[in-house]
């Protein structure tokens, strides 16, 4: 049973308060005043006791709970997860990634500001503060999950060099390489800003292309050839053909793994700036991109 303790259709009061509440908050740090309304708006406040059930695990997921007082405890097949205090947030990634819920228990009594899936991805789409905020912090997630490395060197993927070319790839070879990817569920206007913005660079093997500490300005998407990346605890993964080297790390603006190359490199470099400016004209590509980050995160926290 929840109590409600807050109806969004009542008093202005409410709502101005609630994005003061939230603004105090430090995971809606930088977040502007628009993004928070959005979210105050579409919340509605609720209360619950101590063990009762938030969300019930293998139902599909409906809510984004923004935790204001309490905590939440979260599991899967019986075991523990993580628990979220005041400030955090749970249901984001099920609902993103679309994927059903883990177990969501209250610890004491909790309040939670709670936002309806769809209403939290309309706002995302809606409000580029919002959508930038969310992929810096699930991001900075993935980043810590899989070691401050671009993959998880615990479940190494399979990368080959690709074939060598002399002459530079024609925007429509651009194009058609980039709908092979990742990027291929973006649609065909983004994907052409995108392959018009890409700067065609080229490295010899055994060279430094970046280095922990350095300003994080671009990404590289790799169109042949193998780089080796290193974490600062030693770790390391090697990148090939298909991979953009350069995303996670671009939003906490410095570099957070060393990169060298291993054999001669083709590559496109994407400008930070010209990454955003493109997120803000389609924000569709960025809400592609949370549903990846989603789903890397939930399929780690599910690991066995």
């Amino acid at each position: 049973m929840t109590h409600d303790l807050w109806v969004p259709s009542g008093s202005r009061i409410s709502v101005r308060d609630r994005v003061l509440t939230m603004r105090s908050k430090a995971m809606f740090e930088g977040l502007d005043d628009d993004g928070l309304l959005l979210l105050a708006e579409h919340g509605q406040s609720h209360l619950y006791r101590d063990g009762e059930v938030i969300a019930v695990e293998g139902e599909p997921a409906r809510q984004v709970y923004l935790i204001e007082q309490g905590e939440i405890v979260v599991s899967h097949a019986g075991k523990w997860l993580t628990t979220r205090q005041a400030g955090d947030a749970y249901g984001g990634l099920p609902v993103l990634a679309r994927e059903p819920s883990m177990l969501a228990v209250a610890k004491g009594d909790t309040r939670t500001l709670q936002i309806p899936g769809p209403a939290f991805e309309a706002a995302l789409i809606e409000n580029f503060s919002l959508l930038r905020n969310t992929l810096k912090q699930l991001g900075g997630s993935v980043l810590k999950q899989r070691g401050n490395l671009p993959a998880d060197p615990d479940r190494p993927r399979t990368f080959v060099e690709g074939p060598y070319y002399e002459e530079p790839r024609t925007l429509v070879e651009r194009l058609i390489q980039l709908r092979q990817q990742p990027f291929g569920r973006m649609n065909l206007d983004a994907l052409v800003d995108m392959a018009r913005g890409m700067i065609d660079k080229r490295f010899p093997a055994n060279v430094r292309l970046w280095s922990i500490g350095e300003p994080s300005t671009h990404a590289l998407n790799i169109d042949y050839g193998m780089v080796r990346c290193t974490g600062p605890d030693g770790r390391q993964v090697s990148i090939g053909r298909g991979f953009t080297l350069g995303v996670l790390d671009v939003w906490s603006r410095s570099r957070v793994y060393d990169v060298h190359t291993e054999t001669p490199v083709i590559a496109y470099r994407i400008e930070f700036e010209s990454f955003l400016a493109l997120l803000e004209k389609h924000p569709e590509v960025g809400l592609e991109l949370l549903r990846g980050f989603a789903r890397d995160l939930l399929a780690s926290h599910r690991a066995p």
